[in-house]
């Protein structure tokens, strides 16, 4: 039996912003194969944690 990878990954795409505000996006790789779709959400550029790849909590 081989062994299967798998990974997701969401992102916000800063070369689409308007007005500030960035849609977020999602990546699945299985088996080094790779799918994108958008999540059709958008987030404020300042809100989203490029490191952690989520969003910030709102205080």
């Amino acid at each position: 039996m081989t062994r299967s990878t798998f990974r997701v990954l969401f992102y916000a795409n800063g070369s689409k912003e308007k007005n500030g505000t960035v849609p977020i996006m999602g990546r699945v790789t299985i088996n080094g194969t790779m799918a994108q779709f958008s999540c059709k959400r958008s987030i404020a550029k300042e809100l989203w944690d490029a490191k952690g790849n989520r969003a910030k909590a709102r205080v």
